[in-house]
């Protein structure tokens, strides 16, 4: 709201070379025009991760020989975090590699046999040989494809060993020593995904409805700072028990909160252009909102007028003004309707109401 303020003050004018004046009264009044009325709902919650993933390892019975990251590290995706010990796991692969060239091997000889049994001239070798070669043939070739199957899941619980980051973001917790012997899906790190964080805000179940996805919102942190954000989701759902709903809030890549924080939230709602003065200019009689309006002949006339949305400090006037009306801002409480006042000018730029 831009107001040009019109500055008077009020004195008494004493007598001057032995003449009286009567006392002439000023105030400070407003010049009133359209602004950006911008209505919020509040509400208090906490900051939290956008998505925790937890890391674990998929063997069990392993010790841990490596720790390459510590809490507040921040990782790509597929970065080493830890390794366990290998010495099991190479012992197995040895083991099945063994197992899969002795078959290479009985693979080899058999299909030689095979081939030569249908060389032979017909009658030297019966059919039934022929048939026991060529099924043993088979047989070898199942059995050297199941002990590949058994070699390739010995290196896979190898590679398992090295425990590595399934997505970019901040290490949050670590649960893990060095040797500490780790069992299978016992959570060792807790990964904050691509290390973004938002304001998981409480919303009263009146105001739910008017927060909607794309808002802009202001995130005061404990410290007072303000951050702003972006309303990512509503909850679909209100807690019966509390009447209060669950608003998202995402913010910066940047940001100085940290999950867990105390947060207070102010969700931009409804913008609009409206009229708006201070709250100072109003005067109460019978329980009715008044302003005094100033007159050309800088007489005042007290006018009642409608009150809309407000802050702390400004209110929005739905009847009773127009823009362009000129109003008493500061001392109009010792006016009376038809005072007749003096004024001086001045120009301040006025603040959006929220």
């Amino acid at each position: 709201m831009r107001i040009a303020t019109v500055a008077a003050f009020l004195f008494l004018h004493s007598a001057a070379h032995g003449q009286d004046t009567s006392a002439a009264m000023t105030v400070i009044a407003a010049s009133v025009e359209r602004s950006e009325l911008t209505k919020s709902i509040t509400a208090t919650g906490n900051v939290v991760a956008w998505r925790e993933i937890s890391v674990s390892s998929e063997v069990g019975g392993l010790t841990v020989t490596e720790i390459a990251v510590d809490e507040g590290d921040f990782v790509a995706k597929g970065q080493v975090l830890a390794r366990l010990t290998r010495d099991l796991t190479v012992a197995v692969i040895s083991k099945h590699k063994a197992a899969v060239d002795e078959l290479q091997a009985s693979l080899a000889i058999a299909r030689s046999d095979a081939t030569r049994a249908h060389a032979v001239s017909s009658g030297v070798i019966s059919a039934q040989v022929i048939e026991q070669r060529e099924t043993l043939v088979k047989t070898t070739e199942a059995k050297l494809r199941a002990a590949e199957a058994q070699l390739g899941e010995a290196e896979a619980r190898d590679r398992q060993t090295v425990i590595v980051a399934p997505a970019a973001g901040m290490i949050a917790s670590r649960s893990v020593t060095i040797g500490q012997v780790v069992q299978a899906g016992v959570e060792m790190f807790r990964l904050i995904q691509d290390n973004r964080v938002e304001a998981d805000a409480r919303v009263l179940e009146s105001d739910l409805l008017a927060a909607k996805a794309g808002q802009r919102a202001t995130v005061f942190g404990p410290t007072g700072t303000s951050e702003q954000g972006t309303v990512r989701i509503v909850s679909p759902i209100v807690d019966p028990k509390t009447r209060l709903g669950t608003v998202r809030i995402a913010l910066a890549g940047d940001t100085h909160l940290k999950p867990g924080m105390f947060a207070r939230v102010e969700i931009a709602v409804e913008s609009k252009l409206a009229l708006t003065v201070p709250l100072k200019a109003l005067v109460w009689r019978d329980a009715r909102a008044h302003v005094f309006k100033v007159g050309r002949d800088n007489l005042v006339s007290l006018a009642e007028v409608g009150i809309g949305a407000g802050a702390t400090d400004t209110v929005e006037i739905v009847r009773g003004l127009d823009a362009g009306d000129r109003i008493v801002t500061q001392g109009a409480g010792l006016l009376n309707d038809g005072d007749a006042v003096n004024v001086k000018t001045a120009s301040v730029n006025g603040g959006a109401v929220r």
